[in-house]
């Protein structure tokens, strides 16, 4: 008899889970080229979006410590593993992220903006198991499903085994309560957190009423908000907003965007990075002019000696038809 028991590292908070039986596998396809060599990468088909990839494996790096919680995941990190893993030098697979924990375990991550089902699970079994038997320690994999996944495959029966994962549904978060919440501190004049600005990347893939745009705009009003918090982390999570909205905002509306974070850290660096590009924009223009001119000041050079050498071929034309009539004078035939 199999048993079933609570992951450990959740509690009873944080993001709703769903967990759905998967129906056994009926189409057991026949494995074609056995021996050729097999390679377990993710292909574009498996991370559909590398915008949303990207931006959570930078906020998983850089703040861990605060993200964990925000999954209902109350265990504590202790540190970042190697997400690449080599079988037999055969196989390689990559996991998005992973992270050892207080109590010996490792939490791997998985993010998707798509439910891939069965073939997603498997995958994950072998990222798993193969972290597992490197490692000589317990795995657990939480997969992180944005977009408008509500109900996603979370348990794989095959054969007298069972493999789980726990999901943890985005878009079952209120982004319009989370947003509520975080201008009410600022209105009782209580100083922002990293744990409390570590949500603000995840405004786009959570649910609610409000569109994209007032969600990324909120966000960037609350971050010019969070004096208590360093520099650095706060550039690091403006980023990460901003690499949400070229995702989920039209250029006009980036276009809005950039023109109402000025006065941010990022739109600071924005608007250095204009200068600077302007700078060097205008070297370029000014290279640019005095080849041209230089180019025009040898094309006239080579025009001159174009001409004197025309000239000279004439002079050189005249001179030897002279010395033809004298020599027919010599010799009596003119």
């Amino acid at each position: 008899m199999r048993r079933r028991t609570k992951s450990p590292t959740r509690g009873r908070k944080g993001p709703s889970t769903a967990r759905i039986k998967s129906r056994k596998n009926k189409d057991n396809k026949n494995e074609d080229n056995k021996n050729e060599k097999t390679v377990l990468v993710k292909s574009g088909s498996d991370v559909v979006d590398k915008v949303e990839d990207g931006v959570m494996k930078v906020m998983m790096e850089f703040f861990s410590e605060e993200m964990l919680p925000v999954f209902g995941i109350t265990m504590k990190a202790t540190g970042i593993l190697a997400t690449e893993e080599v079988q037999i030098k055969l196989s390689k697979g990559y996991e998005d992220f992973n992270l050892e924990m207080e109590d010996g375990s490792i939490a791997h991550f998985e993010f998707q903006s798509t439910n891939k089902g069965t073939e997603g699970l498997r995958r994950f079994r072998v990222y798993e198991s193969s972290l597992s038997y490197k490692m000589k320690k317990p795995v657990i994999t939480y997969v992180l499903f944005s977009g408008h996944i509500m109900d996603p495959m979370a348990e794989l029966e095959d054969g007298i085994n069972l493999y789980k994962v726990i999901p943890i549904i985005m878009s079952k978060e209120d982004a319009d309560s989370l947003l509520a919440d975080l201008r009410a501190k600022i209105d009782r004049g209580e100083p922002l957190t990293r744990s409390d600005l570590v949500t603000l990347p995840l405004l786009p893939l959570y649910g609610g009423k409000s569109s994209q745009q007032e969600r990324i705009r909120a966000a960037f009003e609350i971050t010019a908000k969070a004096d208590n918090v360093s520099r650095p982390d706060v550039e690091k999570i403006e980023a990460a907003v901003y690499a949400m909205a070229t995702k989920f905002l039209t250029n006009t509306e980036l276009s809005q965007l950039k023109g109402e974070i000025k006065m941010t850290y990022l739109g600071q660096l924005l608007v250095e990075d204009g200068r600077a590009e302007e700078r060097k924009n205008t070297e370029r223009e000014r290279l640019r002019a005095e080849k041209a001119e230089a180019d025009a000041r040898k094309a006239e050079a080579d025009a001159r000696k174009a001409e004197a050498d025309a000239r000279k071929a004439e002079a050189d034309a005249r001179k030897a038809e002279a010395e033809l009539q004298k020599l027919k004078k010599q010799l009596g035939l003119a």
